[in-house]
């Protein structure tokens, strides 16, 4: 039994190890922005990380496994890399932007209430602010602190709207509805040999999202997944999971609960930005979240062409410029699959999307105040 632990510790160890490696070496062609630039906002997922207990499922040969000392639902050393290679990143494309010395107003930054999204945040900050000049107060460390802020999790519409009570209460009535009972029903055979071998019941697409992530995380921990996932593991399950984000924006105000105030937020302090005309100021919105934010946001925009869970680190840049007097908006994602941004086009708008025509294009996705998170 001792000589199985250390077996499984050791091939963890070396999982671990050839995944940071294999991070920490991405290359990555991120090319200077524009002089036009005048505001950044950066929605991007955390690093790569243990599995949570609610993710695993009553028959789980992990169950137990404790993943002392990282713990449960953690960031691992490659989802660490992961992390500090965006902050790299974003400095290389907004270093003359930004500016050499780190001021408290250039940067706003917020975090969800999760371990490992405040210590991704923590991360980016870190490799996107190293410390120059002035700011050098350690010469041995490299590092200087930059302030963040997160909110409770039941009182974070912006970066948590799911948790909405009226959001939760469409949900309930939407994966009860007849149209997505059909649905569920259409892949019976599928739920039925899932809950067969992981002890679950499978309903709906929601039950095998959560053990997607369970299932991926043990995976890449490097722990050997059981003989009947075989037949399902990774495509099925990956499709079914993807399914998930239709579900959860499945109707226009689930969508605008979902990631409506995120988006309307971005859009007022835009606008915010464009009316200073101030030459320093906020230069950058970070927002430190998950897979479902980033994707609901693909999905709310419409630019959600190749369905997929975004990977660790994925992130979109709401990049705003100011071309000959007009204020708009260019939407860039890096899921780490090529070696550079990846501009997308908005439907109905050019790729450099004037605001006014930006925030008319999605303006029933824009909740008129907070107060509709909570009527129920």
């Amino acid at each position: 039994m001792i000589i199985v632990k250390v077996a499984i510790i050791l091939t963890s160890l070396y999982s671990v190890i050839v995944n940071s490696y294999r991070i920490h070496s991405d290359p990555q062609n991120i090319q200077p922005a524009d002089s036009t630039v005048i505001l950044t906002h950066v929605l991007f997922r955390h690093g790569n990380r243990t599995a949570e207990l609610s993710e695993t499922y009553p028959k789980d040969p992990y169950r137990n496994f404790t993943y002392f000392p990282i713990g449960r639902g953690q960031l691992t050393n490659a989802g660490k890399l992961r992390e500090y290679q965006i902050g790299k990143d974003l400095r290389r494309r907004y270093d003359k932007f930004l500016g050499p010395v780190y001021y408290p107003e250039v940067v706003d930054a917020v975090t969800t209430n999760k371990n490992r999204t405040k210590a991704s945040l923590e991360l980016v900050l870190a490799s996107l602010f190293r410390p120059k000049y002035t700011d050098v107060w350690n010469w041995a460390l490299g590092w200087q602190p930059v302030p963040y802020n997160y909110y409770p999790v039941d009182h974070d519409p912006v970066l948590m709207g799911i948790n909405c009570p009226r959001y939760q209460a469409l949900y309930k009535e939407l994966v009860n509805s007849p149209k997505w009972k059909a649905t569920f029903k259409k892949y019976q055979k599928d739920f039925d040999y899932i809950s067969k071998n992981t002890g679950l019941n499978v309903t709906s697409f929601k039950e095998v999202y959560d053990m997607y992530f369970g299932l991926s995380t043990e995976e890449e921990y490097g722990q050997e997944l059981p003989p009947w996932t075989h037949s399902v593991w990774p495509k099925v399950i990956v499709d079914l999971s993807i399914k998930q984000y239709y579900v959860e924006t499945g109707t226009t105000e689930m969508a605008k609960l979902a990631e409506g105030f995120h988006l309307k937020k971005i859009i007022e302090d835009t606008k915010t930005k464009a009316k200073k005309r101030e030459k320093n100021g906020v230069k950058m919105y970070l927002y430190s979240a998950h897979e479902n934010n980033v994707g609901e946001m693909m999905v709310l925009l419409d630019v959600f062409k190749n369905p997929h869970v975004p990977p660790y680190g994925a992130y979109l840049i709401f990049e705003v410029h100011n071309i000959n007097n007009v204020i708009g908006i260019k939407l860039y994602y890096n899921n780490w699959t090529t070696d550079s941004l990846q501009l997308l086009k908005l439907p109905g708008c050019e790729e450099f999307c004037p605001l006014d025509k930006f925030e008319s294009i999605f303006e029933e996705y824009l909740p008129s105040s907070t107060d509709l998170c909570y009527n129920v």
